[in-house]
């Protein structure tokens, strides 16, 4: 704690100061409160994003073992991403990506020399990558809001643990402090008016 100066003037600003803290610290509850709901809540959408993805990709166990059969492309080059679309939004304070959508470049094969399983590979692939592109943004979007969660629960520990009482007992300090003055003041006056009083009294004949 650093030393304060004990008069009146840092008594008013240490309760200005004691005011401005217990003003903006409901406000700083609040946000963390918002937050803390924000981030279970996209915790939750990511869950539901993980699960969606292995239920894709247990549906695609089915057919999965005809990727091995000879093609004359690789399947890897069947569909890609030719576009991932974002925009943006603020929760408390913070702005975070949002998927909007996605568009694909799918390979130009023949229908009639290629088998029949590759247009539900294409679906599926999709639908996979999608929910991938999806997730990789809700991460981001999670990372976001979880850091500054993490930093507005420390200016609220600041506050609540430190700041507050620390004004506080300054303050408590400096009142002692004026109080003692003020006693040590009255009681100077008043043993310099016995003393001119006594001064003032007739020597005794």
């Amino acid at each position: 704690m650093a030393e304060i100066k004990l008069n009146k003037t840092e008594q008013k600003k240490q309760k200005n100061l004691l005011g401005q803290l217990t003003k903006y610290l409901p406000t700083l509850q609040l946000k963390k409160q918002q937050l803390q709901v924000e981030v279970d809540g996209v915790r939750t959408g990511a869950e539901d994003i993980m699960k969606e993805m292995q239920k894709v990709c247990d549906g695609m166990s089915s057919w999965s073992a005809l990727l091995s059969q000879p093609l004359p492309f690789a399947v890897s080059s069947l569909v890609k991403v030719k576009e991932v679309v974002k925009t943006s939004e603020n929760i408390a304070g913070v702005e975070v990506p949002l998927f909007e959508s996605i568009s694909f470049l799918i390979l130009d094969y023949s229908y009639l020399f290629t088998p029949v399983w590759l247009d539900r590979a294409v679906v599926e692939f999709k639908a996979l990558i999608t929910l991938r592109e999806k997730y990789k943004i809700i991460k981001e979007k999670l990372a976001l809001l979880e850091e500054e969660l993490r930093q507005t629960n420390i200016k609220v520990n600041l506050f609540e643990k430190r700041m507050i009482p620390e004004c506080k007992e300054n303050i408590r300090k400096i009142k002692i402090f004026l109080g003692d003055q003020e006693i040590a003041a009255i009681c100077n006056a008043k043993i310099a008016k016995d003393k001119l009083e006594k001064k003032d009294l007739p020597e005794a004949v």
